[in-house]
């Protein structure tokens, strides 16, 4: 395979045991369909395992440049320029594989991403994600264990969001706690 950007022969590489290919060039990477989304959920600890890292989930967030970003190195269908919300982050994605190409220091950047996203959260929005996630649970398709550990996932941060926001409930939780030590 070829890299899009430089033309040089990319090198398989495994990355937290996920084998992707990255230019030894340029330092880019290429994802197929799904490994974006495995590597984020090893790499992050679970922090973001809910998080979808899916360009097209929530479509109205996503603008596509729809000139020609080079073909694809695994199809050689033309790419398009996807930036993903107010993240400033573009990426090339294959329409026709769904695979995806970051350049060097792009992955970090979408981590860094996940991370504002999540910490900006309030309990409210928290609390939405937690539907969400119950109802993938039924018909999510990472299965019903990873499924049920991403709503565990959002159920804590939720729990850590609203205690932060109401501090007072966590003094009387310790008040409960010492007079009822059982």
């Amino acid at each position: 395979m070829n890299c899009p950007k430089c033309g040089a022969a990319t090198e398989e590489v495994d990355v937290r045991s996920i084998r992707v290919d990255r230019c030894p060039e340029c330092g880019g990477t290429w994802y197929d369909r799904g490994e974006l989304r495995l590597l984020k959920d090893k790499e992050s600890g679970g922090d973001y395992c809910w998080v979808d890292v899916d360009l097209w989930k929530d479509a109205e967030k996503v603008s596509v440049d729809e000139t020609s970003r080079g073909t694809c190195p695994r199809d050689g269908a033309p790419m398009a320029a996807v930036r993903y919300g107010e993240s400033g982050i573009v990426v090339e994605t294959c329409p026709k594989c769904s695979g995806i190409w970051l350049d060097a220091g792009e992955y970090d950047k979408i981590i860094s991403h996940l991370g504002r996203t999540v910490d900006a959260e309030t309990s409210g929005q928290l609390l939405a994600d937690v539907r969400e996630e119950f109802a993938e649970v039924f018909t999510g398709d990472e299965g019903v264990q990873s499924e049920l550990h991403d709503l565990g996932r959002v159920l804590y941060l939720l729990q850590l969001r609203f205690v932060v926001e109401h501090p007072a409930l966590g003094t009387i939780k310790e008040a409960v706690r010492n007079m009822f030590p059982w």
